[in-house]
């Protein structure tokens, strides 16, 4: 159970700084607890859609189109959006005046009466967080699925009994501003260079995934990698009970993969989970993120068979190693979400020579020379989209491949070069932002490119 802890806002005079989903999520909790709410953003009304009249008609006064350290004036607490910096003059002139600055996710850690299982990490977030939904499900609880992934944690919070679960993906930009936030259960999947353009450094980006458990207590538990030993001495002052996850036994209580099989110490009790060949997820990187959310899920007293049912039936998130195909013996698989070197990295490690790469897009400063042996080893053909052709051209020299100024084009490329048996992984490793929205307008136009391919020969065959 969590207690809620909400007399810290309840009844003040709240300023909400960014006005999309989490704080229109965060003013409507707000004006539920008795607050006068002022809300302010760097979009005009006009700008805001149907968000501004919803923040009308729960009383917000709304002054948009402006951050000015003014509206500071008669606010006795500032409440964060997740996407809004922190280095703005309205938060130095809060600090300045003694006035205390929350996230989002506080509120709703504020007015939870059911556990809250929380997840960061650079990558496998979302997959981890999806599939603990499923294992909560699975074992009969009203679970939420909230946070950076979708819906926000103060929306829905109050929603779920002390019975159930809740279950928060949490970025680095939501810890950023956290001071109070403790969850039952804190994951760290792992932390490799990502959000460099806003954190500065890989010091400060680890240091802020490890503020997840900062204020945790004695009789909480955190969720960690085995063998990663700059996470591990992050996390040796925590207060929190350590459960491992990984792919050794961890000798403590955890879960990790031996002899085929999902593994389990917890509470005095142990045993084999499920065979690894029989959960759905693929990919070596899928078993760490099963063994971390099988962990979370034993903490919160979630019996073994409901784990292992859920890691049976559940089949991942699109855009994350998704297969759209199997054309001519190739398959071709949508991994638009690998925006960084490591996911990339553990998109390659899932598939054995021959494949194909489809790789670009906008770089995040990736370090790609540092998996070339990887791609030497299982890339037989590379074909490079978007800005960072060049430079990856420069960091993988020895790798056959071609530049393709669409990714239309891209698959076409790909399929000339791949034979019976290979796969065309999109794996891009940067972002979209040169070429798409985000990625999952990538992730869709590759699908859509497969499948017109396979609907193109299918014809010219018949």
């Amino acid at each position: 159970m969590t207690k809620p802890t909400r007399a810290w806002f309840e009844g003040s005079r709240v300023l909400v700084v960014g006005l999309a989903r989490s704080g229109l999520a965060a003013a409507g909790l707000l004006v539920r607890h008795g607050c006068s709410v002022r809300g302010v953003d760097r979009r005009r009304p006009e700008e805001l859609g149907a968000s501004a009249q919803e923040l009308r008609d729960l009383g917000v006064e709304l002054r948009s189109g402006s951050m000015d350290p003014s509206e500071l004036d008669g606010r006795d607490l500032v409440v964060v959006s997740p996407g809004v910096p922190l280095d703005l003059p309205l938060f130095t002139e809060a600090e300045r005046r003694g006035i205390p600055i929350a996230a989002e996710v506080e509120l709703g850690f504020g007015v939870a009466r059911a556990p809250i299982i929380a997840v960061t990490g650079t990558n496998g977030k979302s997959t981890t967080v999806e599939l603990l939904g499923a294992i909560g499900r699975a074992a009969g609880r009203k679970t939420e699925v909230l946070g950076n992934i979708g819906t926000a944690l103060s929306e829905r919070a109050e929603s779920v009994p002390e019975n159930g679960l809740l279950v928060v993906e949490i970025s680095s930009f939501q810890l950023e501003a956290c001071t109070r936030f403790h969850p039952k259960v804190g994951v760290l999947l792992n932390v490799t260079p990502d959000h460099l353009d806003r954190h500065r450094n890989m010091e400060r980006y680890a240091g802020l995934k490890a503020r997840l458990f900062e204020f945790q207590t004695k009789d909480e538990f955190r969720v960690q990698p085995l063998g990663d030993s700059r996470i591990e001495l992050l996390l040796r002052p925590m207060k929190s009970r350590p459960l491992w996850f990984g792919f050794a036994d961890p000798t403590g209580d955890g879960v990790w993969l031996e002899d085929g099989s999902l593994r389990f110490r917890f509470a005095g009790r142990s045993g084999d989970l499920i065979r690894r060949e029989e959960a759905a997820l693929p990919g070596p990187h899928n078993t760490e993120n099963m063994a971390a959310a099988a962990a979370a899920a034993l903490a919160v007293g979630i019996p073994e068979r409901a784990i292992a049912k859920a890691m049976r039936e559940f089949r991942g998130l699109p855009h994350r190693l998704a297969l759209v195909a199997e054309i001519d013996g190739v398959r071709y698989v949508n991994d638009s979400k690998a925006t960084n070197v490591d996911a990339l990295k553990r998109a390659l490690e899932s598939f054995s020579p021959p494949v194909t790469l489809i790789a670009g897009g906008r770089d995040k400063d990736g370090d790609f020379a540092a998996i070339r042996a990887l791609v030497m080893e299982r890339v037989r053909h590379a074909v490079y989209v978007g800005e960072a052709a060049g430079k990856l051209e420069q960091s993988w020299p020895d790798v056959p491949h071609e530049r393709a100024p669409t990714l239309e084009d891209a698959v076409q490329a790909a399929r000339a070069r791949t034979l019976s048996g290979g796969v065309v992984l999109l794996s891009p490793g940067c972002a979209s932002y040169d070429m798409f929205r985000n990625f999952e307008e990538r992730g869709a136009r590759f699908e859509a490119a497969v499948l017109e391919l396979k609907r193109s020969l299918a014809k010219a065959r018949r």
